[in-house]
């Protein structure tokens, strides 16, 4: 997770900025399109009920963890799964929309709930393929659980920061 140091700024142009604010990164631990979470037709995800984050129609089905963490929640049906980073950043990754229903079927965890990972560890498989040929959605949203905790939490879509990795996904302003 890369950190970054921002002003906040106080809104008036004449004077200083008022705080120097970190700000951190996450990238996407699926490869694929990235889409804003308003697009799911979940309204638990799109609302922000959940908290605030993004979603991610993935190109592949494998879900990798974007830091250091342990993994605080592995749904027995591996539809899902809560990671929290070093930095207490508790990330929700839910893959598609109702898969719950499919009792695991196609899905493939490599981890165990309680486990510690390292950033880029293979967390879950899943089959792309036959999750589309059963007509599930595939956008995954990738949620901020804990993001009452934070200033703000901005998806890259809408991140002012020219020189962004191409990775990151969301910014966390603390």
């Amino acid at each position: 997770m890369e950190k970054r140091k921002v002003w906040r700024k106080n809104g008036h142009e004449n004077l200083k900025p008022k705080e120097l604010l970190e700000t951190l990164h996450i990238e996407s631990p699926i490869k694929g399109e990235i889409l804003p979470l308003s697009s799911i037709k979940d309204p638990a995800f799109s609302g922000g009920l959940l908290g605030k984050g993004i979603a991610v129609k993935p190109s592949e089905g494998k879900v990798y963890a974007v830091e250091d963490a342990t993994v605080e929640t592995l749904f027995p049906t591996k539809h899902a799964i809560g990671l929290k980073l070093t930095n207490g950043v508790e990330i929700l990754i839910h893959i598609g929309m109702d898969t719950v229903n499919l009792e695991g079927r196609y899905f493939d965890a490599k981890v165990k709930q309680g486990e510690h990972v390292k950033k880029g560890d293979l967390l879950v498989e899943f089959d792309l393929n036959k999750l589309v040929d059963e007509g599930y959605s595939i956008e995954t949203p990738v949620i901020i659980t804990n993001s009452d905790q934070y200033l703000d939490i901005i998806s890259s879509k809408e991140s002012h920061e020219t020189d962004l990795n191409p990775n990151v996904i969301l910014s966390i302003v603390k």
